[in-house]
């Protein structure tokens, strides 16, 4: 009896994990199948490049008052390059994708996702539409809110390590 109910279990266990997998297959063909997918992606790669931008611009700061050997080129590089580190997005797609099924996903069966695939001017269209209003406040706050801490961060050990760099070199501009 025991093995019986555990094969039952176990059983049931698996196909949980089968249809969990199929309704994120499904959000996932929505996601494509919309743009939203290589939306997020471009939205990281604007994100890489702010960072970017903003590091280069905190550099040039400090370089604009300094004139550093070549050494201290190296360490203020490493610095830059540490704090691209910190500030990179640490999420996957597939993470992105997770949390995306999560909020929006939960909004419709199996069966309306099949048809979203297929068309968006029908009834179902102009619930998608609104579910995904609805997702993507909720997803955007989800990452704004644990993103802000480690950007803070970031930029805090990035304008300190500079700081020491600068007073190391001892290589302050002379007016002319």
């Amino acid at each position: 009896m025991n093995k019986l109910y555990l094969s039952f279990i176990a059983c049931a266990f698996f196909s949980f994990s089968v249809m969990a997998d199929e309704r994120s297959d499904k959000v996932r063909s929505l996601m494509e199948a919309q743009g939203l997918l290589s939306t997020f992606e471009q939205q990281l790669a604007m994100s890489k490049a702010q960072n970017e931008k903003m590091g280069q611009q905190a550099i040039e700061q400090i370089l604009s008052q300094l004139n550093p050997n070549e050494e201290f080129q190296g360490r203020f590089k490493a610095a830059f390059l540490t704090f691209m580190g910190k500030v990179a997005t640490p999420w996957s797609a597939n993470e992105i994708i997770s949390v995306w099924s999560e909020y929006y996903g939960t909004q419709f069966s199996d069966e309306e996702l099949d048809q979203l695939v297929g068309f968006y001017t029908s009834n179902i269209g102009k619930k998608e539409v609104s579910a995904s209003k609805i997702a993507l406040v909720k997803f955007t706050e989800h990452f704004q809110s644990i993103g802000e801490p480690i950007m803070k961060k970031a930029v805090e050990e990035y304008i300190d390590e500079l700081k020491i760099t600068a007073k190391e070199c001892n290589c302050v501009k002379k007016k002319i």
